[in-house]
């Protein structure tokens, strides 16, 4: 499950992913969407291939959290066997068995909690946007123990268990026996107690911790500075509404990113399977129409800020 602003351009390639990852029902929130996005995944809604949920956020209301809990009161979350959250800039990469994400959660065995960290990805080689799939576009990952890899996302069994969803795990399990978490990075297990809190162990790991081993999520966070500015600018989806200044995505945030990595193309396993879904999901007129609007839209609020920013905010690097 995801929700979004303003995502249009990469909606069709992160669905068309993790539906050849072995992901059988996928739910995608959306707010305040002025490029298409939710005329998209309404789309993709129609063919059967998601479930869309508008997400009419008030001031004060964290987009995200509200997002989720649309998505819980109207689908069957409860139900699911694994539950994992990912946003629109993230890539389950299985290294495992036929790289699926049922290879992971077997290999997992009886663990109610798998652990993944986070390999994130930098600017390089694009300097502006260009439509097409962002996995091939970025290629270049950070150092393993780069902090930006500290980030970890979580699968977790039976959801119902759970009071609430975070964006990188779920939140107050109601449960009286220990939890068993199986991490990703080293095949490692240990035992979660009731009562600990689930954010202290899965929003940031010490990078000693960071690993790779049975699978990784990609993040492609910054992707080129045009674009990136524009995420920038509408604000963050993990905070309360309002019309405060951006204070994460600031540019500190992407040269911490941007011009450096290392080449890593796992991940590109996936792609002719994903090409071939994407194709398919083009087939579909008024999906394609969607997406291409989307694209068009990304462009035109491109040209439009950026025209407003002078040549020193547009080249933030040493």
């Amino acid at each position: 499950m995801s929700s979004l602003k303003n995502e249009g351009p990469f909606i069709l390639e992160w669905v068309a992913h993790h539906r050849v990852l072995g992901f059988d029902a996928i739910y995608v929130a959306s707010n305040d969407c002025s490029d298409g996005s939710d005329a998209l995944l309404a789309a993709l809604d129609r063919a059967g291939i998601i479930g869309h949920v508008p997400n009419e956020v008030a001031p004060g209301v964290i987009p995200q959290h509200a997002g989720y809990d649309r998505i819980r009161a109207t689908h069957p979350i409860d139900r699911a066997e694994w539950l994992m959250m990912l946003d629109t800039d993230e890539f389950l990469n299985i290294h495992i068995g036929q790289n699926r994400v049922q290879d992971l959660t077997m290999r997992a065995g009886a663990a109610d909690i798998i652990a993944v960290s986070a390999r994130s990805f930098s600017d390089l080689p694009q300097t502006h946007w260009e439509p097409g799939p962002v996995t091939r576009a970025f290629p270049m990952a950070l150092r393993p123990h780069h902090r930006a890899n500290q980030s970890v996302k979580t699968l977790t069994r039976d959801p119902a268990r759970f009071r609430g969803i975070h964006n990188h795990h779920m939140v107050g399990y109601r449960g009286k026996t220990s939890l068993q978490v199986f991490c990703a990075q080293d095949a490692s297990t240990y035992p979660l107690e009731p009562g600990t809190p689930l954010g202290d162990k899965f929003r940031h790991i010490p990078k000693e911790q960071v690993g790779y081993d049975l699978a990784q999520y990609n993040h492609y966070p910054i992707k080129t500075l045009d674009s990136y500015l524009l995420r920038q600018a509408r604000g963050r989806g993990a905070a309360a509404k309002s019309d405060a200044e951006n204070t994460r995505h600031t540019m500190e945030y992407f040269t911490l990113r941007a011009g450096r990595g290392q080449p890593e193309h796992s991940i590109r396993r996936y792609d002719p399977q994903v090409e071939a879904m994407i194709a398919d999901l083009l087939a579909d007129p008024q999906i394609a129409a969607a997406h291409h609007a989307c694209e068009a839209a990304h462009a035109a609020a491109i040209r439009d800020h950026v025209a407003r920013l002078d040549e020193t905010e547009m080249d933030p690097r040493p």
